[in-house]
């Protein structure tokens, strides 16, 4: 899935997610897990969705981690949105060369909320995540022995 998201004013950002993004995430981020990433962050995203359901005053529920991930997946979205295959495109590679890692890119914007931004990014994974169709004849479990 592939979305234009206007970060700050004047500045929008082509970010896209699809079944390489675990991979891509690791070569760009060697050791971190791209799912438990999400996961975290997904966790912290909903939890102020209730927060503002519940019209409780925004504070801020997102500690420092939460912003470098943050960092790092937006980063990973706005490097796929460069190419529109996984094969590296000489714009993806300029990109890790001027930015050679999230928080360089990151520090280019001005400031922006996060509370608005997160929820695109996310939803950009997760609904690229979920299936089109369930089954209609599961598969049993093999009978045990």
């Amino acid at each position: 899935m592939q979305k234009l998201i206007e970060v700050e004013e004047g500045r929008s950002v082509n970010f896209k997610a699809s079944a390489f993004s675990p991979i891509a995430y690791n070569r760009l981020f060697p050791g971190r897990d791209f799912l438990r990433d999400m996961d975290a962050l997904n966790k912290k995203n909903e939890k102020n969705k209730k927060k503002e359901e519940d019209g409780e005053i925004k504070s801020s529920i997102f500690d420092m981690e939460d912003y470098i991930l943050f960092a790092r997946i937006s980063y990973l979205f706005a490097y796929q949105g460069l190419a529109p295959s996984p094969r590296e495109t000489e714009e993806q590679r300029e990109f890790v060369q001027k930015y050679p890692d999230a928080m360089e890119w990151i520090d280019t914007f001005n400031t922006f909320s996060i509370y608005e931004i997160l929820p695109e990014i996310m939803e950009l994974w997760y609904k690229n995540d979920k299936t089109i169709s369930k089954p209609k004849n599961p598969v049993p479990a093999p009978p045990e022995k």
